[in-house]
């Protein structure tokens, strides 16, 4: 069996790290496994394939901001892969995301239809059901279950400064996904899975969901001096990504935890360089993480972990802190609430700031390790790397066998 994956990065950020484990699984089941990306890393793969150039990607990315249209251009680099796809003859196409700007996605949906090979669409997020936003869910639209069009976030996911093309992206969607014979939608999270059930491409293909994996020897719990270094030693840490802290959307929820703090606790905020950030004396900023062993350190640190995220497909973020036994207190819209379950931490009506405040101070009454093994039991269960992606090679060979 083969199987290609195409993927816009390998080998880092959540979904390369995914394609990746995918792809080395799939080695240690017997098959063949070939990556294409437009990331120069995919060289590192055992069968890797590089789409396009920095050139190509970047005429893309001004096209799409004045056509309004992602996937729609790198017509010669889309013929190129064709013409590698035609040569290596995959099996199945496994598709993630395709929203960087190096593919032309009807051209690509058009050959899978002709050449009737089977295909696998991972949603990571919205993208592939929707005219064009990644998610909409703190917009409140609708507009994705009948027909997009006078786009409200014409301006954010993907910017179009001209155009609104959202009507024609979700409309040629329905139509080229729907001559593919076998088709099979996996959602990242059973949220996604059902809220693609309810769009207009519902009749496309199979849908079921496959959580991600994540790979426990890295994301477990570390013993250093961080909180010593970080002047922290005495205080109760509150971590949360600075990306969703900082959001506008989120402001009552930051006022709120930095006057109502306890003296002996700090809210730590990562990802942020602190540019252009006016903060109180108990917020602190970490930085950015080089990698996913100081990620690790960082999360075994903490005593908690607060995600004040709005819209997640998963959030890994919940996951990789559990992973390292530090609970986690989330607000619950989209796919976040699937990443606790009242043992390992707390998911809360989104918005409801006090609530959130409340459980976490409910985490510093009990303590860390009240929660920690509970934490650890629910990843290893429910996320373990290994286990979740040998989901998709029974997908395959399903696939395969039919």
């Amino acid at each position: 069996m083969k199987v290609l994956q195409i993927n816009a990065v390998y080998g880092h950020g959540s979904t390369g790290v995914i394609t990746r484990d995918i792809e080395q699984l799939c080695e240690t089941s017997g098959i063949e496994c070939y990556v294409a990306s437009p990331d120069s890393k995919v060289c590192e793969a055992n069968r890797g394939y590089k789409i396009g150039n920095i050139i190509d990607h970047k005429i893309h990315a001004l096209l799409c901001r004045i056509a309004g249209k992602q996937a729609y251009f790198s017509v010669w680099a889309t013929k190129r892969l064709l013409a590698y796809m035609n040569k290596i003859k995959p099996d199945i196409v496994h598709l993630h995301n395709l929203h960087s700007n190096y593919i032309h996605l009807n051209m690509l949906l058009q050959y899978l239809a002709k050449e009737d090979i089977r295909t696998v669409i991972t949603l990571h997020d919205c993208w592939f059901y929707t005219g064009g936003c990644f998610h909409y869910t703190t917009v409140n639209c609708k507009k994705w279950k009948y027909k997009c069009g006078q786009c409200i976030k014409q301006r954010q996911d993907t910017p179009a400064y001209i155009y609104d093309a959202s009507a024609k992206i979700q409309n040629d969607r329905l139509k080229y996904l729907s001559n593919i014979s076998n088709l099979i939608f996996v959602g990242a999270s059973e949220w996604v899975a059902t809220e693609l059930s309810k769009s207009r491409l519902k009749e496309c293909g199979k849908i079921c969901y496959i959580h991600n994996g994540f790979d426990l020897g890295v994301f477990s719990s570390k013993t250093s001096d961080l909180k010593k270094r970080l002047d922290l030693s005495e205080k109760f840490v509150v971590l949360g990504p600075a990306s969703k802290w900082l959001q506008s959307v989120n402001k009552e929820t930051l006022e709120y935890f930095t006057k109502h703090l306890p003296m002996d606790c700090v809210l730590l905020l990562f990802g942020s360089d602190g540019k252009e950030v006016n903060l109180p004396n108990n917020v602190k900023l970490y930085g950015y993480t080089r990698n996913r062993e100081e990620l690790a350190e960082l999360y075994s640190m903490a005593d908690v972990m607060v995600n004040c995220s709005r819209e997640d497909t998963l959030s890994s973020l919940n996951l990789e802190a559990q992973a390292c036994g530090t609970p986690v207190v989330t607000y619950d819209s989209t796919g976040s609430k699937e990443t606790v379950d009242g043992m390992c931490g707390y998911s809360i009506e989104t918005g409801d700031y006090e609530k959130l405040y409340n459980f976490t101070m409910k985490v510093k009454e009990k303590g860390k390790e009240y929660y920690s093994k509970y934490c650890r039991e629910f990843i290893s269960r429910n996320f373990e790397k290994e286990a979740n992606y040998h989901k998709y090679i029974s997908l395959y060979k399903q696939l395969v066998d039919e």
